[in-house]
């Protein structure tokens, strides 16, 4: 633990390290090795600048980086024991927030409610306990927090896009259909038909891809 002493002595800051990464639930085998890999350089750019990292002074969470303070377990619970004049260190802010109004009001919950001292490694800007920052230093923590926000909403606009691209094409999204005997032999009587694969995607719920494999199989016997 690092300790800084001030007021001649009466008050020792200890410092706390907080890490987020923000992988969708949903992808439970990619969450679990995406956690690992991005906590580690987190880590590592903690290690490298000098700090030493034990398991009471770390706080790693994994959540979106739109979601409010108290909507954070894990930042909660770092909050309940900081102590006035503490360091809360954070390796960059993308990694603090990636929304301007609450990563602002996450930070006047730092540094003014709980009077503690904030600092982002990647660019070595440090705010002080109950100490309003000056226009300058506003201006750069309020454009790197538009940036993470715009990156953020870059990311979510062209993903919708792109799945409703997919939509628009016959793909189904999701998790892949199960095919039994029973919905091959469904499929080749549609195609018997003259039902297109896109007809035949939206009433089973298989992709086009897999139709144009199953029906390639029973022709080639």
């Amino acid at each position: 633990m690092i300790y800084n002493v001030f007021n001649g002595g009466n008050i020792m800051c200890k410092y706390y390290y907080y890490m987020r990464v923000s992988t969708k639930e949903k992808d439970k085998e990619l969450a679990k090795k995406d956690r690992e890999q991005t906590f580690e350089r987190q880590k590592g750019i903690l290690e490298r600048a000098g700090y030493t990292l034990t398991a009471d002074n770390t706080f790693a969470e994994r959540i979106s980086g739109k979601t409010k303070a108290d909507e954070r377990k894990v930042f909660e619970r770092m909050l309940s024991v900081l102590h006035e004049k503490d360091y809360v260190v954070f390796t960059e802010t993308s990694r603090f927030s990636r929304s301007y109004l609450l990563g602002m009001q996450m930070l006047d919950t730092l540094i003014f409610d709980k009077k503690v001292n904030v600092k982002f490694i990647s660019n070595g800007i440090e705010l002080f306990a109950g100490v309003r920052f000056n226009p300058y230093v506003w201006y750069t923590i309020s454009q790197m927090l538009l940036a993470d926000e715009l990156q953020r909403r870059v990311i979510s606009y062209n993903t919708a896009n792109g799945l409703q691209a997919k939509k628009a094409q016959g793909v189904i999204l999701g998790a892949p259909k199960s095919i039994n005997d029973n919905l091959r032999q469904r499929i080749f009587e549609m195609s018997g038909n003259n039902k297109s694969y896109r007809s035949i995607s939206q009433e089973t719920g298989v992709s086009i891809g897999s139709i144009s494999r199953i029906l390639k199989e029973v022709k080639n016997g």
